[in-house]
């Protein structure tokens, strides 16, 4: 898209979107939502774009699709578009979480709600199913991209260091899709030094800004201490959420004693089974904690990293982005990333699907994705539906 035409898109249409992405969107399915919505029907960025975006996601700490949120809201409108994306991705996962966390602590159990969680459980399997195809057509192109999607798939399942794995699949693609690499770092040395310059300048704002927030909140050590744990989670933990949850658990049961392990697993698996990141957890376990504004605090801590990595670096990514050596590690990390995405389909199914209406269900939410026009929130509502039909029809109630 041109410039032109990126700058005739208002504030106000990238909330609405990220609105609209972050109330359909369910953990990793966000990623899918973004590019049928911003790819392929509005066409706000390119393919190849949202792939650079997603890329940058798996190099930065924190939370991946937050990242890519706000890379593409960056790159549409600058800071206030990155901070349109974030909010609109954010506000409704947010103000979800933080209902279900006052109907948990406050009535003691969710068995009013239980059955709606177990419909969505099985939903989001369909749902992440139709990501891993979705990304990988774009980010598998050939039989190179299909063996490093598998060896990262068996290396994940043996070592689980997504760090180490994002490293290698990088170096593995530069070696496999570009050999010849003399030219191209002499491209990368040549960039203009001024954008770097005004990346840092802006780090340094933003460092200011970090600065004056942990003032503030040095006056309450309870939200100090909450937002410094989910903050340096964000900042210093590479991967997914489910990366995340370990750190998380061994602060927040172990160390602070906030919630206990039970407490903590209805959060991971609220996290799980609202839209948005599934690190919205960090809003449940903040208002255990202190309320709403431990929620704030907590579901700020988490994300923010994020946002302010992004914008700290997006203008250096821009700068070299077309190069072709920084193109042929980004091969190699997306193919890295369908592997790590399989493994994740693996180990919400295993939970998931436990009897035959399960598996049927989910089945038929990847079909209608996959095969249907129907708007993703729709998709969901009818295969919940019938999943509660089937349920009732063998006598097999999801209470039980």
């Amino acid at each position: 898209m041109q410039s032109r035409e990126k700058k005739s898109i208002s504030l106000w249409q990238i909330f609405l979107q990220y609105f609209i992405i972050g109330s359909v969107g369910f953990g990793p399915a966000m990623a899918s939502e973004t590019k049928k919505r911003l790819v392929k029907n509005l066409k706000w960025i390119n393919e190849e774009e949202f792939l650079n975006g997603l890329a940058l996601g798996q190099i930065l700490p924190g939370a991946t699709f937050v990242s890519l949120t706000v890379y593409i809201g960056y790159r549409l409108k600058g800071v206030l578009g990155a901070i349109a994306s974030f909010i609109g991705l954010l506000i409704t996962p947010f103000f979800t979480m933080l209902l279900l966390s006052y109907t948990y602590f406050t009535y003691g159990s969710l068995s009013e709600i239980n059955i709606f969680f177990k419909i969505i459980v099985v939903v989001i399997v369909g749902l992440v199913v139709n990501t891993v195809i979705e990304i990988g057509k774009s980010a598998i192109k050939d039989w190179k991209g299909i063996l490093i999607a598998l060896a990262v798939f068996l290396d994940m399942l043996i070592y689980q260091n997504i760090f180490i794995v994002l490293i290698i699949s990088a170096i593995a693609g530069i070696v496999i899709y570009h050999p010849v690499m003399k030219k191209d770092i002499s491209t990368i040395n040549s960039g203009q030094v001024n954008k770097t310059k005004f990346s840092i300048e802006k780090l340094i704002i933003l460092a200011i800004t970090l600065i004056i927030c942990i003032y503030l909140l040095s006056y309450n050590p309870v939200l100090f201490k909450l937002g410094w744990v989910f903050f340096s989670t964000g900042a210093f933990v590479f991967g997914n959420g489910f990366t995340m949850i370990p750190l998380i658990q061994q602060e927040v049961v172990n160390n602070y004693h906030w919630v206990s392990m039970n407490d903590f697993m209805v959060g991971i698996a609220m996290g799980q089974m609202t839209p948005g990141p599934i690190l919205i957890t960090a809003t449940f376990i903040g208002y255990k904690v202190a309320s709403i504004i431990g929620a704030i605090v907590a579901t700020l801590g988490i994300f923010l990293p994020s946002f302010f990595l992004v914008i700290a670096t997006a203008e250096i990514h821009k700068k070299i982005e077309n190069n072709k050596i920084v193109k042929a590690a980004i091969r190699g990390m997306m193919a890295a990333f369908t592997g790590i995405m399989a493994l994740v389909v693996i180990s919400i199914a295993k939970s998931a699907l436990v009897n035959v209406a399960s598996i049927i269900v989910a089945l038929l939410t990847l079909g209608l994705l996959r095969f249907s026009k129907f708007r993703t929130i729709w998709v969901i509502i009818c295969t919940g539906i019938t999943y509660w039909c089937l349920n009732l029809l063998c006598n097999n109630c999801l209470i039980h």
